[in-house]
């Protein structure tokens, strides 16, 4: 199969960059990667579909070779999708997000109902409540965190080289093989202006949470009328948001997100199915030939 190709695209404030696996013919197919990843985490799920659908696999903005200097809010996100869609002339997209990536797709979907034809979140309706956060008095708190962190600089220090690097992938995603370890810390990082390297991502892509709403998020998911496909990773507590809040300041996760709230917000979708994959946040990292196998059939069964 032909590498893709890399495109570049014009929205406000900023240059997008993606990569296009050709089959300019098919359906279109919409793949976005999380926070303080790259478009190139995605590919081996992306290339599975690019024999049957026209696939897009773009970097957001601040993450990737797209531009930094954000502003960085989901509605930005979302617009910036919106540009692609319309700067394509996309009809009828099956949107692919993880994590930030099904809040930004889902968020899209919900505005323009009619437009997408179907909807893959993985790991993409958490994450788990945090403390108080149902409460007048928590949600002070968290916005008063958020704020704080606003006032924290993010900035961290260059790594010394691609060794570095490829270390620091392998103690967060230690399922990830030599071949992907090597190509995602070659093609995640960038020359720093001091020397040494840094992610290519914005440190301060993490500003999109002094306005984190999950009301409105979750107001646009009852208005997504497209098949949806929720794809949970069953580790992803131990593995991801636990350790998350060990370093992290701020108020805490109240612990794992029960079954009961998980059935909430999947009952707010007005066609959904769910699975839980054995993985960590990271499923396409863990387990993708799982990732593109329920993928696959979610899309034989609903699109035909």
């Amino acid at each position: 199969m032909p590498a893709p190709r890399q495109i570049f695209v014009r929205a406000p404030r900023t240059t997008l960059s993606g990569w296009d696996y050709g089959n300019d013919g098919a359906q279109p197919m919409v793949f976005l990667h999380g926070l303080t990843d790259l478009a190139w985490s995605l590919h081996p799920v992306a290339e599975a579909f690019a024999e049957r659908f026209h696939v897009l696999n773009v970097d957001l903005r601040g993450h990737g070779d797209s531009s930094q200097g954000g502003p960085y809010t989901v509605a930005h996100f979302v617009a910036d999708l919106r540009v692609l869609v319309d700067t394509l002339g996309l009809q009828r997209p099956v949107l692919f997000g993880h994590s930030m990536g099904s809040i930004v797709t889902s968020t899209f979907a919900g505005t323009w109902p009619d437009e997408p034809a179907a909807l893959i979140m993985v790991e993409g309706i958490g994450p788990p409540p945090r403390f108080g956060e149902t409460e007048r008095a928590g949600r002070r708190v968290i916005a008063r965190a958020a704020i704080e962190a606003l006032l924290a600089d993010p900035v961290r220090p260059p790594m010394a080289d691609l060794a570095v690097a490829r270390d620091r992938l392998r103690r967060a995603h230690p399922g990830l093989d030599d071949a992907r370890l090597d190509e995602l810390a070659a093609r995640g990082t960038r020359p720093a202006a001091t020397g040494g390297l840094v992610w290519k991502w914005d440190p301060y892509v993490r500003e999109w949470a002094a306005l984190f709403d999950r009301e409105r998020f979750e107001e646009a998911w009852s208005a997504v009328r497209c098949p949806t496909m929720v794809v949970t990773g069953g580790e992803a507590w131990e593995r991801w948001w636990k350790p998350t809040a060990a370093v992290r300041p701020g108020p805490a996760f109240d612990g794992p997100m029960t079954d009961s709230e998980r059935d909430r917000r999947l009952g707010l979708f007005a066609d959904v199915e769910h699975h839980v994959v054995a993985a960590g946040h990271m499923v396409h990292f863990d387990r993708p030939d799982e990732v593109i196998a329920l993928t696959s059939d979610f899309l034989d069964r609903r699109l035909g």
